[in-house]
């Protein structure tokens, strides 16, 4: 089922006259599609946290926001395969609706959705539902009083939260949010000796590739955390603050979509990147050989990049047209790390 079917789904119930469109209203997680056309435009406030979501929201002329605040008539959400992440959301929505306020969710059948409508109408009870596009939609309002307490709880779970016993916070939604991941464990066990001076982390996700640097490599003079889900950004920046306070301040992060390039900087010394590899549900080795090229551009010329990926993704030629030097360090538990140098000044 596509995105576009979901967002169709989330708009039955005004297509139909069930609902009234709202005058103002806010999209969580929103997309640009072609189904919110000119009127939805008009009166909708987007927040999308996902750098090259709300890029192209932007460019398609929505009001977009990173996180909404004040108070709205009506919100729509468009709920993902996570269920914290959904109860935190429709907690958060909820406490930004006005008394009476109307409230939208939809998500597809394939990611649970039914559960969080059942949830949804035994706690909060419903107002209205519709099942379509192979997507569950329903809808509830907000009541005059306090808001119920269990949405506290909701939306705790939907915070930072610890990581394992690794002494990390993630939260839900961001990657590998429970454990660290077993690309990143293996290249953080490849780190060589003489790392040092500037360093790029791209696809930094929560900061453990970077906390570890900083920890183990006194010779580290900066350090950018480029990252496209600006609350695994936010959870960096709290992690290298708790646990590297010390050198905190040689970190700056930036929200970021590297596989659309990096800002114009001095060239790094060292880059690492553990690149995602899905587009949605679907593996796009596409994404991992872009930011190969963004890091080809941004690193200097002898400068050493570390990259691992699943073994299976066809990465090696992309580096090894950019790079001089391209060595398999480390081949372990489904995963390759490789270690390229000496960038050429131009590929074919």
């Amino acid at each position: 089922m596509s995105q576009s079917d979901t967002i169709r789904a989330l708009l039955l119930p005004f297509d139909r006259g069930l609902l009234p469109l709202p005058e103002r209203c806010f999209l969580m997680r929103a997309e640009a599609d072609e189904a919110l056309d000119a009127e939805w435009r008009s009166r909708l406030v987007c927040e999308q946290g996902f750098k090259p979501a709300a890029d192209r929201l932007a460019k398609a002329g929505f009001e977009t926001v990173r996180r909404l605040d004040g108070l709205f008539p009506a919100g729509l959400c468009l709920l993902t395969k996570h269920k914290a992440e959904n109860r935190a959301n429709i907690a958060r929505a909820l406490s930004l609706l006005e008394p009476g306020g109307l409230l939208v969710c939809c998500g597809a059948n394939a990611i649970g959705s039914a559960s969080m409508e059942r949830d949804a109408d035994r706690l909060l009870g419903l107002e209205g539902h519709l099942s379509k596009h192979q997507a569950r939609t329903f809808w509830l309002r907000r009541s005059g009083g306090e808001l119920p307490g269990f949405l506290a709880e909701w939306a705790a779970a939907g915070g930072p939260l610890p990581v394992g016993g690794s002494g990390f916070v993630a939260r839900a939604g961001c990657f590998s949010p429970d454990h660290v991941d077993t690309g990143s464990a293996l290249l953080a066990a490849c780190l060589p000796d003489g790392l040092a001076g500037r360093v790029a982390d791209l696809g930094a996700g929560w900061g453990y590739l970077s906390a570890e640097m900083l920890r183990r490599f006194p010779a580290i003079t900066g350090i950018d955390l480029y990252e496209a889900e600006a609350t695994a950004l936010e959870d960096a920046r709290t992690n290298i603050a708790a646990l590297v306070p010390d050198r905190a301040r040689l970190a700056d992060f930036h929200w970021l979509d590297v596989a659309a390039g990096l800002p114009e900087v001095a060239p790094y010394d060292w880059i690492v990147s553990n690149p995602p590899f899905h587009d949605g549900r679907k593996a796009d080795p596409a994404i991992g050989q872009a930011f190969i090229a963004s890091a080809w551009r941004s690193i200097r010329r002898r400068g050493k990049f570390l990259l691992v990926a699943n073994q299976n993704l066809p990465y090696e030629a992309e580096l090894r047209r950019r790079f001089r030097e391209v060595e398999l360090i480390r081949a372990a538990d489904g995963f390759k790390v490789y270690l390229s140098s000496n960038r050429y000044d131009r590929v074919p």
